[in-house]
This record gives structure tokens, sequence and C-alpha cells, in this order.
């Protein structure tokens, strides 16, 4: 050790922070390029500041591991909740849709019912008059059942009285109107067409939908519908016997319904759970 040794000792440490003078820094550099001592002790001072370093480092990242966990839940939530509100638009703009179409369908559905209950009271209005004309069990208003013929006659094709005794099976034609198979026209006591009573044979067409028919103790009414307003009545009987429930008519919007309702539930939860961590 010379006298330049203690110097360096002294310097050594503001030296290897870079804290020294350039001509400190030179002294020290020539210093160790012939002492060997003094360069080992910079050497070893060297290799305990980099393991400080790299502890201090190391001890750093394990600090901010926690925090970077949790920056990337945040992250990942964030992402979830932008997928998630995108979701709610969609999927509550195709309920929509689905609940605009319903109503239509709904609302054109309650239109055919008002057609089935005019249907109806037409069929109910016929066979009362009909039958409010037939009181004696003897003899038929032909004149006057010409004139209900007449009162419907763009929509009936024939009206037709047969005599309650001569037919089988007449019982379930006594809870109302009903539509039925055209009873043999040949057992008739009196058929009525467009141009009046009708006294050859006619064959009637084999479709129930298209003939009515009601009877009481003595008589039975039957009409058969033209053929342009054969249409206007099947739709009605469609409607009347098979058209779908609301629930039928409603049950797909409803359902959809709950998808945005649940998405936007888990938005507000999860959105209040952020916000709840981060304050704290």
């Amino acid at each position: 050790m010379n006298n330049e040794c203690p110097i360096v000792h002294d310097l050594s440490s503001s030296y290897i922070d870079q804290l020294c003078s350039e001509e400190s820094s030179r002294f020290i550099e020539q210093h160790i390029s012939t002492c060997k001592s003094c360069a080992e002790l910079l050497k070893e001072m060297h290799k305990e500041i980099n393991i400080h370093k790299q502890q201090e480092f190391s001890s750093r990242l394990e600090q901010k591991k926690p925090f970077q966990k949790l920056a990337r839940y945040f992250n990942a939530q964030n992402r979830f909740m932008k997928f998630s509100g995108y979701s709610f638009w969609i999927t509550l703009i195709i309920t929509l849709g689905f609940f605009i179409n319903s109503v239509g369908v709904f609302t054109q559905i309650n239109r055919e019912k008002e057609k089935v209950q005019l249907i109806d009271q037409e069929q109910h209005e016929i066979m009362k008059k009909s039958f409010s004309l037939l009181t004696d069990s003897s003899h038929i208003d032909t004149k006057s059942l010409q004139d209900v013929f007449q009162e419907y006659k763009g929509k009936l094709k024939f009206l037709a009285v047969f005599s309650e005794q001569n037919i089988e099976n007449s019982t379930v034609l006594k809870e109302g109107p009903t539509y039925t198979y055209p009873i043999d026209y040949s057992q008739a006591k009196l058929i009525i067409g467009e141009k009046g009573k009708i006294t050859q044979p006619i064959i009637p067409h084999n479709y129930d939908i298209g003939t009515v028919a009601m009877a009481d103790d003595q008589w039975i009414v039957q009409y058969e519908y033209k053929e342009s307003y054969l249409k206007t009545v099947e739709n009605a009987f469609q409607i009347k016997h098979y058209a779908p429930s609301t629930w039928t008519v409603f049950q797909i919007p409803i359902t959809l319904m709950f998808i945005p309702i649940i998405l936007a539930t888990y938005w507000f939860i999860q959105k209040r759970i952020i916000k709840q961590m981060k304050n704290n």
C-alpha cells in the first residue's frame, strides 16, 4: 500500500456512484492500473453494489406483483364490462324487434277475432230469422225465407229446410249454428238459391266448414256459403279454433327480455365493486 491508497479508498464510493470529478476519476483509474489491491477493492465494491441493486430490484418486482395482478384484473373486468355493454344493446335491440313484431301479430289476430265475432253473430242472426218463420210444423213460409236469403245473398249459395224427424243424429245441431258436412238435399222440404226456390237435384260440396246447420224440435236449417265468401269463413274458423294464445305470441320477446336485464344487473354490480376496490 502506498500513500495514494487511502485517498482511493476514500473516493471509491463516490467513484462507483459516478460522483467524482474528472480529475479524481482519472487519478483513481491511474492508481488501480498499478495497484492490484485497490483494483480488487473496487471490484468487490462493484459486486456488492450490483447484488444490492439486484436484490432491491427483485424486492420492487415482488412488491409490484399484487398491483400488476390487480391491474390485470381491472383491465379484464373493463374489457368484459365493455363486452357486456355491447351485448346489452344488441340483445335489447333484438328484443325490441321481436316485441314490435309480436305486437303486430297480436293486433292482426285481434282484428281477425273481430271478424270471427261478426261471422258468428251473422250465423246466429240467419238462424234466428229462419227459425222465427218456421213456427208451423206443417207449413213453410217460402216467401219470407226467400227474403232472409236475399238479405245475405252475397254470402249464401243455398238455404235449405229439413224436417228434424227425417234426419238422424241431429241432436248436436240443437246446440247452435254448427259447421257440418252437408245434409243430403234430396231430403230437404225447401231449397232456396239466388233465383228463388230450387226443385232440381243439388250435389253438395264435401266440405264441412262451408256448411252451417242448426236444429230445433221440428226443423233443421242448413245453408252453404258461396265460394267467394268461403275463404273468409275458413280464415275465421282457423282463428277461432287455432289462433295462438297471447303467451305464444309474446313468448320469444319475453324470454329474450331477461338477457339484457341480467347483463344490465351484472354491469351495475361489477361497476360498483370495481369503484369500491379503487377507492380502497
